[in-house]
């Protein structure tokens, strides 16, 4: 059986640490998010989101070349498992684990430059975010 800790950064601005759902993997540092991602067979990188929920700052490494509105597959960088959900088109997920250890599912738009964010906690409660985020009206096709 393999048993994988995570540990919380000790940085005091660090709001949660972000994990891959699959081997949860720590996916953060103290400033982004970082995922694999690709889009077409000449289009693959690694993209820097903001950690702060609501802010859709975002930058992505070279050779990803990806424009506002295109769509990319999003995946673990270190287990590359994909992040992408079967429940809906276009978005992805992974793990946010608060200071006090409460775990929630955060759940993003795959759309380059689409402002959607869910926070799902384990109690089913919905935090939604974005301008976007009316394509939505019910997110109980995730729960």
């Amino acid at each position: 059986m393999l048993i994988i800790f995570v540990i919380l950064s000790k940085n005091k601005n660090m709001e949660a640490t972000y994990l891959c759902p699959h081997c949860r993997a720590a996916i953060n540092d103290d400033n982004h998010i970082i995922l694999s991602a690709e889009s077409g067979k000449e289009k693959k990188g690694l993209i820097f989101l903001t950690h702060e929920i609501g802010d859709y700052s975002a930058s992505h490494s070279a050779t990803l070349n990806i424009v506002k509105g295109e769509v990319a597959d999003l995946y673990c960088p270190v287990c590359h498992e994909c992040l992408n959900t079967p429940q809906a088109e276009n978005l992805a997920s992974y793990i946010r684990i608060e200071k006090d250890l409460k775990e929630s599912r955060i759940v993003i738009s795959r759309k380059y430059g689409e402002k959607i964010t869910f926070k799902i906690a384990d109690d089913k409660k919905v935090e939604s975010f974005g301008e976007s985020i009316s394509r939505f009206v019910d997110p109980e096709w995730y729960l």
